[in-house]
């Protein structure tokens, strides 16, 4: 499907089809326009090559279901590969291609991409500034990216100092798995800003025909605001190491304090089984043994000894 947006009589209007998308590019010279290509088809992909002249292999490279961000600078159009993430902490992304050309800029999905439509009011709003100028139109949806990366990154922080907390109050079993799983989507998502950064750093350098020198700084913004979420992912993967080293100490200071109460109770029984184990032999001559306190003698001694050790234990904090 493809979806037409320009600007006409001061206005944003959009258009959907093909035919819709060969009479905007026939009149590119007065409106410029976006063309929005959602999973397109046969018919579609030939339009963007001849109709756009975008070069095969960076067609096919949009289309494919997984491609790390990348930046293409080409004769007559630009090619940029970025992602987006997927609401959740999953840390799924989705794959948007740019190319931006003179008067035109073309947006390929391979399926309809929800995360733009917060964007599109903002632009209907200001038609004669974004549609006036493509490449304002690749800024914005950039710097809509680095928002929306910015809050899954923020929801990775909560839930790490929510896992430090847990750990700091009681060492729950599945506490580490957690960390571990948080860990390996951080070390995902990193990969993934990690690439994107160096796309919006090279945009940024300008020297490119197709972006004036008056929309590099806006394009270093973005590059920044890029930079700047992946120290925050660095923040990330240093506060879920720190929770787990947390939960480790957890453990360790739990089962020690378990260790010891265990000790303990052997230690106050040790004397006890001693003395039950010296009067339980089968000897004829045993002291007390023809008695009839004598059991009664015995048990007054295991309770003083008892009594002894338990006051001593006490007394070392043991128990």
């Amino acid at each position: 499907m493809l979806r037409v947006h320009r600007g006409e009589g001061g206005g944003w209007r959009t258009t959907t089809g093909l035919e819709a998308a060969r009479a905007a590019a026939a009149g590119l010279a007065r409106h410029p326009a976006w063309f929005e290509a959602v999973v397109p088809d046969t018919a579609e992909q030939a339009f963007l090559l001849e109709q756009l002249h975008l070069p095969k292999d960076s067609l096919e490279d949009s289309l494919q279901p997984h491609h790390p961000p990348l930046l293409r600078e080409l004769e007559g159009h630009l090619m940029a590969i970025v992602h987006a993430p997927e609401p959740g902490l999953e840390v799924h992304t989705r794959k948007i291609s740019l190319f931006l050309g003179r008067g035109w800029l073309v947006s390929v999905v391979r399926r309809e991409l929800p995360l733009l439509d917060p964007l599109r009011p903002t632009l209907e709003r200001n038609p004669d500034y974004y549609l006036g100028k493509p490449e304002r139109i690749l800024h914005a949806i950039l710097h809509h990216l680095c928002d929306v990366f910015e809050e899954r990154v923020d929801e990775m922080i909560d839930c790490a100092e929510e896992l430090e907390e847990r750990s700091l109050e009681r060492a729950a079993t599945d506490t580490l798995e957690k960390l571990q799983q948080l860990r390996r989507r951080t070390a995902a998502l990193a990969r993934v800003v990690r690439a994107q950064r160096d796309v919006m750093q090279a945009l940024a350098r300008g020297g490119n025909p197709l972006i004036p020198r008056a929309e590099e700084p806006y394009l270093r913004d973005v590059a920044d605001h890029m930079l700047r979420i992946y120290d925050l992912l660095e923040a990330v993967r240093d506060g879920i190491l720190a929770a787990r080293d947390a939960h480790l100490t957890a453990m360790n200071t739990e089962l020690n304090v378990t260790m010891r109460t265990l000790t303990a109770v052997a230690t106050l029984l040790l004397p006890l089984s001693l003395l039950a184990g010296l009067f339980g032999m089968n000897f004829r001559a045993m002291p007390l043994i023809d008695r009839p306190w004598g059991v009664w003698a015995l048990l007054g001694l295991m309770a003083l000894v008892g009594g002894c050790t338990w006051r001593w234990l006490r007394g070392r904090r043991w128990l």
